[in-house]
């Protein structure tokens, strides 16, 4: 969900920051190929990752490329978009790919289905508050704002995992 909201947010606001720098939409769909690119090209890479190093691992890997993809795009709003874009898709990629293979993996066949359902309902709904939010927080505080709350929405999931007793 984390994973969503922050791709989605940062994703949906980039054809207008480009916009907003004078750039035509040719720019916009360069970047937004970029990330489809990230989102489904590596998903075999990240199916390895999880079949290697497990899937919360993947699910890790995921949150801290999409922070990174949320740092790119703060301190290179424009040109180094492609670059962040790209890593956007591929957190969620590594995200997404890590966080099924936890689910199939770990529940019984019986639940599962009406679990998954449960969870893509929830994912998808975080789509569409993602993208709606993200229009607000561009408006108050431009694209800064919406990559800084992209990154920590990305973040969040690993400062809530970390072991009690490591705190």
């Amino acid at each position: 969900v984390a994973a969503q909201l922050a791709m989605v947010a940062v994703m949906t606001m980039t054809p207008l920051q480009l916009q907003g720098h004078g750039h035509g939409l040719d720019a916009v769909g360069w970047v937004l190929s970029a990330h489809m690119i990230g989102m489904f090209a590596l998903a075999p890479l990240s199916g390895r990752i999880a079949d290697r190093w497990g899937p919360a691992v993947t699910v890790n890997a995921g949150l801290g490329v999409l922070a990174l993809a949320a740092a790119t795009a703060l301190a290179t709003p424009t040109t180094g978009l492609p670059v962040a874009l790209f890593l956007l898709g591929y957190g969620w990629n590594l995200a997404f790919v890590g966080g099924s293979a936890q689910l199939s993996r770990d529940l019984a066949p019986e639940t599962r289905s009406r679990v998954q359902g449960t969870v893509d309902a929830v994912v998808w709904s975080a789509s569409a508050l993602a993208g709606l939010g993200s229009g607000q927080l561009f408006a108050g505080g431009g694209y800064a704002l919406v990559a800084v709350v992209g990154g920590v929405l990305a973040l969040l999931p690993l400062a809530l995992l970390v072991p009690r007793g490591s705190r």
